[in-house]
Parts: C-alpha cells; sequence; structure tokens
C-alpha cells in the first residue's frame, strides 16, 4: 500500500474513532452506562487502529494492550494505564453473561463512563497528534 493510501485509510479510522467518542459522550448523558463505556473503549481500539493503519501494520486485535505493543516504542509504557482500563470494558459492558447473575446495565456507573471516556479521549488526542490529524476533530 502506497504511503498516500496508508494515510487516508488512517484518517478514516480516525474520524470513526471520534464519532464513537461522541457516540460515548451522548449515551452517558442518557445516562446509559455500560453502552458508554463500550463506546470509549471502541474509540480507543480505532484510534490505535488509524495509527496501525498509517504504517500498514496488523489491525486484528480487539486487545488495546495487544495494539499498543505493536505499535512499540514508547506507547506501550506511556498508555499502559488506559489500555487496561479501556481492555476491561470490551466484553462485560455488552453480555447479560459476561458478570455472572449481573446485567451490564446494572453493574457499570457515572463513574466507569466518566473514567473510559477520559482515557478514551487521551489516547485519540495523543493519535490525532502523530497523524497531523487535528483538522479531523470537529
Amino acid at each position: 500500500m502506497s504511503r498516500d493510501s496508508a494515510h487516508a485509510r488512517a484518517l478514516l479510522w480516525c474520524r470513526q474513532a471520534r464519532a464513537d467518542a461522541r457516540a460515548a459522550q451522548v449515551l452517558a448523558d442518557a445516562e446509559e452506562w455500560s453502552h458508554s463505556c463500550f463506546q470509549a473503549q471502541q474509540a480507543a481500539e480505532k484510534a490505535l487502529k488509524a495509527l496501525l493503519a498509517d504504517r500498514d501494520q496488523d489491525l486484528r486485535s480487539h486487545s488495546l494492550t495487544a495494539l499498543l505493543r505493536e505499535l512499540g516504542g514508547d506507547a506501550p509504557l506511556r498508555w499502559s494505564a488506559q489500555a487496561r482500563l479501556l481492555d476491561k470494558l470490551y466484553a462485560p459492558t455488552r453480555y447479560p453473561d459476561a458478570l455472572g447473575e449481573m446485567a451490564p446495565m446494572d453493574v457499570f456507573g457515572a463513574d466507569d463512563a466518566a473514567a473510559a471516556m477520559g482515557a478514551a479521549a487521551a489516547l485519540l488526542d495523543w493519535v490525532e497528534t502523530e497523524l497531523g490529524a487535528e483538522s479531523q476533530n470537529p
């Protein structure tokens, strides 16, 4: 893939990540905490995949920790706290059997959503800076 194609693909991933971050906020405003947490996780996952796409690297993982390892450099250390927080939200925020006898909507709250959105926003802002994609942020 050409450098221009890879960068264009990365910007698509980045735009979708930003849309997911907005959706997380809308869901939080509606007090749909578990859904907000998941959308925040998705925003961060797509942001990291934007950087990998820009480098024409493998995008096949839902683990932010794994995606950071794929990126290499200081990214895994620098963003490990955010990745660990968000990795924990991938499945249990969606599936009623992921938490035993409790539905996600009864487990996750405003604090969880705020933490998830904060972690996702930090990762997304970093990725946009790395890509020179600040203009993609409406």
